[in-house]
């Protein structure tokens, strides 16, 4: 380090040496701090990868039971949101995580958006029905969501929807789909009501009808919890009627559980 001597004969740093010096320290002083930067980024990352590890299996645990009325009113605002899929979805999901947490906290429910209008528009399953069913396959295993699910569907199948009356709204006319598809379920209530299957009346029949099935997942999962759920749909007799020659048994032809003769005209066995 070149310095020079005072007066005094004390020897002092030049300015120069002084300036160079101070530069060199002050390099490494950052160098040491990214450093610092990137070790915390690295325990970042580490702690990231242990949460991610720590999401329980398949199925997870419904801990805690949900209120079938507010689950009710987040579905039918969702629909306005993102249609009928998410807005069951949505609403089961965001109960879920404001009343547990972790590990609900991890899924993103705008993925449900695809379900509108019987999946993008296709008109098959209703979009309330496969929200719903993801729900409820998500927290109950395989011997019990099947069963679930299958109340589900017939339960929308022998109901006249809406029943959902937001506050401070009127009814509106119903009617039963005898499907569990969103192209006669619409149609059907297009036919008693009059309205266009584009209308804003409709759009908010679909509405209420969020609210109905979300609900109805709530109310069935609480007993479930509660060990109570008992599966009460059967299958009705334009259903086993068919598939007694048209099924597994016999002319192993077609499967399903829909209703046949909304789409089929009945025949005589020959």
């Amino acid at each position: 380090m070149a310095v020079n001597k005072s007066d005094t004969g004390v020897p002092e740093l030049s300015r120069r040496t002084f300036l160079a010096d101070t530069g060199k320290v002050a390099l490494g002083l950052a160098i040491g701090s990214v450093g610092l930067g990137l070790a915390g980024c690295s325990a970042k990352t580490v702690d990231s990868k242990a949460k991610q590890e720590a999401v329980p299996a398949w199925p997870w645990t419904y801990a805690k039971k949900l209120d079938p009325n507010a689950v009710a009113k987040l579905a039918y605002d969702g629909f306005y949101q993102g249609a009928c899929c998410y807005a069951v979805a949505n609403a089961l999901l965001t109960e879920l995580k404001n009343k547990v947490g972790f590990p609900f906290t991890q899924i993103p429910t705008d993925m449900f958006r695809y379900g509108e209008g019987g999946v993008v528009g296709w008109a098959s399953l209703c979009g309330t029905l496969n929200g719903g069913s993801a729900v409820i396959c998500l927290v109950t295993p395989k011997e019990v969501y099947g069963p679930i699910i299958n109340e589900l569907m017939g339960w929308y199948t022998e109901t006249a929807f809406p029943l959902y009356v937001p506050e401070g709204k009127d009814k509106l006319v119903t009617s039963k789909s005898g499907s569990p598809l969103c192209h006669v379920s619409v149609t059907n209530w297009c036919k008693v009501s009059k309205a266009g299957a584009e209308s804003k009346e409709r759009a908010e029949r679909c509405a209420r009808l969020c609210g109905d099935v979300a609900k109805r997942v709530a109310e069935m999962l609480n007993d479930q919890a509660d060990g109570k759920f008992a599966a009460a749909y059967k299958d009705p007799e334009s259903v086993t009627g068919c598939m007694s020659c048209h099924g597994k048994t016999a002319m192993n032809n077609t499967r399903g559980k829909m209703t046949c003769v909304q789409c089929h005209t009945p025949h005589k066995i020959k």
